[in-house]
């Protein structure tokens, strides 16, 4: 199937929409001290006065300030509102103006609204738009087949780029060369970018992916430009050393031997035994015949089992496996359990 008919891709219009809302975030750096003033309005909103105007803080930038210098984001909650200024207001004052004065806040801003606050903010921001440009410029537009695995959380940005190289291992059965990038607006981790392999199975979009090598941009100091470069060039070498060991798979004969080999690859791993109870009962009637069948059962277990429905923590446990089984290939020739 190609990857264009995957009804999960998106174009890059559809992925800036989806970033629609952290685009509109505007960095406003603060240096601390007599400069800086909280207070509450007539409406119960927590406002912050300083020199580049006043915000409103939204309750999670008022929880970040809090939790900064020590009380718990619980007790903030247990604050009654009309207690707020008696007890919340002093508290920020000090901490803000006098034992944290010199150091640098940066709010995370929609027009005079702070949605988010960054604490000792001595890094770049940079925006998740530019971070998808700079890869796309760096892969090049005829390299990108399509975004893929959006997750948007507070704390950091996650999405998937499918490129059009495709290696198939055997009739039918092909893998795309995939990379995943991670970026934290707040800082909270570093830029990283993985390489991933991608394959689709069957015309519901049921997609498989086994995560490779994965980079850390350094501090967020390394030049994007530079160091999205260099990641990209070698999640490729990881590419190619993933598929030559799938491809060895296929020369692995289980001999007959599948309880065996099961018993030592399940033995090893923290799959829950319901789920591992499925793999046995699936592979027993299977009967395969290499060690790339069993890769492959594993990979359509954790793609298709309505296991995961109940258990949706334990998704992607079994890709894992499979991946593991592609470092850990060897078995005994007497006995056939891995070594």
């Amino acid at each position: 199937m190609n990857v264009n008919e995957i009804k999960d891709v998106l174009t890059k219009e559809n992925l800036l929409n989806e970033i629609s809302a952290y685009e509109a975030l505007e960095p406003v750096d603060i240096k601390l001290g007599n400069d800086v003033k909280f207070h509450i309005n007539e409406d119960g909103d927590i406002l912050l006065q300083h020199p580049e105007g006043e915000s409103l803080l939204e309750p999670r930038a008022v929880e970040t300030l809090v939790s900064t210098v020590g009380f718990p984001r619980t007790y903030l909650k247990k604050i009654p509102k009309e207690q707020q200024n008696t007890l919340l207001i002093p508290h920020l004052n000090y901490w803000y103006r006098t034992a944290k004065a010199e150091q640098l806040l940066r709010l995370l801003n929609i027009e005079n609204q702070t949605i988010m606050i960054v604490p000792d903010a001595d890094f770049e921001h940079v925006k998740i738009s530019r971070v998808i440009s700079i890869a796309e410029r760096q892969l090049g537009e005829d390299q990108i087949a399509g975004y893929h695995k959006v997750w948007i959380e507070p704390d950091s940005f996650q999405f998937s780029i499918i490129t059009p190289r495709e290696v198939e291992i055997k009739e039918g059965d092909s893998f795309n060369a995939g990379i995943r990038i991670q970026h934290s607006l707040i800082g909270a981790t570093s830029t990283k970018l993985s390489a991933y392999l991608f394959r689709q199975w069957c015309s519901n979009g049921a997609t498989t992916e086994e995560q490779l090598e994965t980079f850390h941009r350094r501090n967020n100091s390394d030049d994007l430009d530079t160091w999205l470069q260099e990641s990209i060039q070698r999640s490729s070498g990881a590419f190619d050393r993933e598929v030559e060991k799938i491809k060895a798979l296929l020369q692995i004969s289980v001999d007959g031997c599948t309880a065996n080999v099961l018993d030592s690859i399940l033995a090893q791993s923290s799959i829950p035994l319901s789920l591992q109870k499925e793999v046995r009962s699936t592979l027993l009637n299977r009967n395969p015949e290499t060690l790339y069948d069993i890769y492959n059962t594993l990979t359509e277990i954790d793609t298709h089992s309505e296991y995961f429905d109940e258990h949706p923590n334990s998704r992607g446990s079994l890709n894992r496996l499979a991946t593991h089984l592609t470092h850990h290939s060897k078995l005994c020739p007497e006995c056939h359990r891995q070594l």
